[in-house]
């Protein structure tokens, strides 16, 4: 995967949330001014932005649906969902987050359903819930709550009335921003207090994030991660992974 590959979705994501400077995004970035200007051009070049003074936006036909993320490093989030499968053996009831991660993960749970076993799957996501709604070998919970178009997701007060309902052997959580230090970081509290509360009912945390998540972007709400967590990610840099496991967390990449 070529640098800019793994930098598309973070600058995207970064995007999303109004036009920042090229200054600001060589520091959200940490790489050189120069390269954010070559990285944004090369998406011009694409037609998902638009150039503007000193930075650039998200053009109207490109902003950030499910589909167009789940595009982004489609590779790699499969490799993630592949190794995350095998976590799920001697699991009976696990919850599975929203994000587009989270939803190709529930895509191989479906392709290798013949090694599943009785498994409770309880879910926000609506498109989780599309993947795994055939496959008998999953009895399958679908959260209420308030629908949220970005992720695909329920949240909201009912939502995390109901998933205190349960008890689970795994949890498997996406994130727009992983860190050592901030644990899983996103753009609404109400993202972050379902994430809270479903870490609360289990002893088993794991992470799925490709290698652009891996920063402490300027993002306003965050959730640390509990000790013993693991991350399952596609990649991750020597200097990342001593930074996780200094936090006692644990690495599968």
């Amino acid at each position: 995967m070529t640098g800019f590959n793994r930098r598309k979705e973070a600058l995207l994501r970064l995007l999303q949330t109004g036009a920042p400077s090229v200054n600001a995004l060589s520091a959200a970035l940490d790489v050189s001014v120069a390269t954010v200007r070559r990285d944004l051009a090369a998406l011009a070049d694409e037609g998902v932005i638009a150039r503007t003074y000193g930075g650039a936006t998200l053009l109207q036909r490109a902003e950030s649906t499910f589909d167009f993320r789940r595009q982004l490093a489609a590779a790699a989030k499969r490799k993630i969902a592949e190794a995350a499968f095998e976590e799920v053996k001697g699991a009976s009831t696990v919850f599975l987050d929203a994000g587009t991660t989270i939803g190709t993960f529930a895509e191989t749970l479906a392709l290798m359903q013949d090694r599943l076993n009785g498994l409770v799957v309880v879910t926000q996501s609506q498109r989780v819930a599309a993947s795994l709604a055939k496959v008998s070998s999953i009895e399958l919970f679908l959260l209420g709550g308030r629908y949220q178009a970005h992720s695909e997701g329920v949240f909201g007060p009912l939502a995390e009335k109901t998933i205190e309902a349960f008890r689970f052997d795994k949890v498997f959580l996406g994130a727009d921003a992983v860190s050592a230090r901030f644990g899983l970081g996103e753009t609404t509290l109400e993202q972050i207090r379902l994430k809270e509360i479903a870490m609360q009912r289990s002893t088993n945390v794991c992470v799925l994030a490709d290698d652009t998540k891996f920063h402490d972007q300027d993002l306003p709400f965050w959730v640390t991660l509990p000790v013993g967590a693991k991350v399952i990610a596609n990649d991750m840099a020597q200097q990342l992974r001593d930074e996780f496991r200094r936090a006692a967390i644990e690495i599968k990449a």
